[in-house]
């Protein structure tokens, strides 16, 4: 009897465990409150961006030490990655990205995109996954490299005008 005790135990523990390590960052994610931040500037390792009106971000998604920050868009996560130094063009990085967006199961590209930051031309590619859409946008200004990926359930082109609107506001050395 002592041993079915011990294994329902070491069942319960880990049961728990797993319930945790799963359900809370899914929770967090569910319930976190967004805030809106439109309007609002943010710096990312030598990359400022403004942001347009109806911007949200839910709390903690504005990492600066890390360069990364995470914002919505309607229905569409934007992420943006800064970095450097980085020797590279954008059409390089860009390449990076397809690379990476490949090997994803159930992504599919599809036509490549313009993008444009402040004065920045740089190279981007459009994706479909099992679940939406996307596209990603890849920059590159002395020696900063700036990665921006859109996703959402559907992108329509009102989204996708306000995704551009923010990623038109990246500026590369004016932090």
């Amino acid at each position: 009897m002592s041993r079915k005790r011990s294994l329902a135990v070491a069942a319960a523990v880990a049961a728990v465990v797993v319930l945790f390590a799963l359900g809370v960052p899914l929770l967090n994610k569910a319930v976190s409150p967004a805030v809106d931040v439109g309007g609002e500037t943010f710096v990312l390792a030598g990359v400022t961006v403004t942001l347009p009106e109806e911007v949200w971000m839910r709390p903690g998604l504005y990492r600066p030490e890390s360069g990364r920050a995470e914002f919505l868009v309607g229905n569409a996560e934007v992420d943006i990655v800064v970095a450097g130094p980085y020797s590279f063009d954008a059409e390089y990085l860009a390449a990076e990205m397809v690379r990476l967006l490949e090997v994803q199961p159930g992504v599919q590209l599809t036509e490549p995109r313009e993008c444009a930051a402040d004065g920045v031309e740089g190279a981007g590619q459009s994706f479909v996954t099992e679940t939406g859409a996307g596209f990603a946008c890849a920059f590159v200004h002395d020696e900063i490299r700036a990665e921006v990926t859109a996703t959402g359930a559907s992108l329509d082109s009102g989204t996708v005008d306000r995704i551009d609107a923010l990623i038109a506001q990246l500026s590369f050395g004016a932090a």
